[in-house]
């Protein structure tokens, strides 16, 4: 496995640049092995809803893990607010970075993760090819 460090500066959208990143890398595999940060907008969809929902005020990051590569990203996140109170769901475009998301993630060059529709589920799934 290869490592990959990086910062998000304030204002990035999280999903989107982790699915930039993936194509600029030719990330066939990774997994998030640590994030920390915070989020001036968080944007998550709860399980077993269509639509996100956008959470009000400021958030700390508490968990951020997922499965990233060029052919697509799957992310839950856990986020505290300023009373500590926790809550967490699918990570959705329009989540922003407040001050920072420090990030490491694990490159696995000898694995391929795909995205292919489940017939079964009704959603694009994971297909792992080694």
């Amino acid at each position: 496995m290869e490592v990959i460090a990086l910062r998000l500066m304030p204002g990035s959208d999280i999903r989107r640049e982790l699915e930039t990143l993936a194509k600029r890398e030719h990330i066939t595999a990774g997994v998030i092995i640590g994030a920390v940060g915070s989020l001036s907008k968080t944007c998550i969809r709860f399980a077993n809803r269509d639509m996100p929902s956008e959470l009000i005020g400021k958030h700390e990051i508490l968990t951020l893990s997922g499965m990233i590569s060029a052919a697509g990203t799957h992310l839950h996140m856990s986020v505290s607010n300023s009373q500590g109170e926790c809550i967490g769901g699918h990570v959705t475009y329009g989540c922003e970075v407040y001050t920072t998301l420090e990030l490491v993630i694990g490159r696995m060059p000898e694995v391929t993760f795909e995205r292919v529709l489940d017939e079964a589920t009704g959603f694009k799934e994971l297909k792992i090819s080694q």
